[in-house]
């Protein structure tokens, strides 16, 4: 067991560039291409172009020893003195590396920057700025604007005009006590010797206080002869 945990680390802790060889001079490269052919072998990696100390030029290859070669015969031939190579365990991460490297360095033998895969965290980033100043414009001014309460939609009728063809009995039991009272045809809420234009005015005056809902608190008699709340009234 503690064998193949120990064989687990190893390969979880390999790198990922198994092998490099670096600034060497392009005369060496073209003298003794077949020594160099027989070092890296047909590898596949990542190599970078240089003139001088710049770095000039990016490339990727799943054949190291040919790509670099072809660079001693294309355009770019006087552009470069020195170059490096990067054997990378794997071909799969070649295109990846390369298009990094390129991206950060912006070679100028690159005519290209390769785009990469798309990311979300710029705009992560831009909205988590945009909240943090927004909180500190708050801290500073007091500037923190009240919450809009969402109204909600009402499910009872605007208005009681119309809601019956004619006077139709309303009834409610408050605290033991049962009380009465007559919606007209032109809405109006008859309530002993009062007369009120909304259930929840007609409501008031029953339970002596400022909040109550009327279309809830008064009952009805519908088509079917069921008391049902005036909200839920169909007509």
């Amino acid at each position: 067991m503690k064998k193949r945990k120990r064989e687990k680390r190893k390969k979880g802790s390999r790198s990922l560039v198994i092998h490099r060889l670096e600034n060497v001079s392009k005369l060496v490269f073209k003298k003794h291409y077949n020594l160099i052919t027989e070092l890296i072998g047909s590898s596949p990696g990542v190599y970078a172009l240089y003139d001088d100390r710049d770095l000039y030029y990016v490339g990727k290859s799943t054949d190291l020893r040919k790509r670099v070669r072809h660079h001693l015969r294309d355009r770019h031939y006087a552009s470069w003195t020195h170059f490096s190579l990067y054997l990378v365990r794997r071909a799969a991460h070649i295109s990846e590396i390369e298009a990094l490297i390129v991206r950060v360095a912006n070679p100028k033998g690159n005519r290209t920057i390769p785009k990469g895969k798309s990311s979300t965290m710029f705009k992560k980033l831009k909205a988590m700025v945009k909240q943090k100043q927004q909180l500190e414009l708050e801290e500073m001014f007091g500037t923190r604007k009240p919450k809009q309460r969402k109204q909600r939609s009402s499910l009872h009728p605007k208005t009681l005009k119309g809601l019956v063809p004619r006077r139709k009995r309303l009834y409610k039991t408050y605290k033991g006590k049962e009380h009465r009272a007559i919606l007209t045809s032109g809405g109006t809420i008859i309530l002993g010797k009062k007369r009120y234009k909304t259930p929840t005015a007609a409501a008031k005056a029953v339970v002596k206080r400022r909040t109550v809902n009327g279309w809830k608190f008064w009952f009805i008699k519908d088509s079917n002869g069921d008391w049902v709340r005036l909200c839920d009234f169909k007509g």
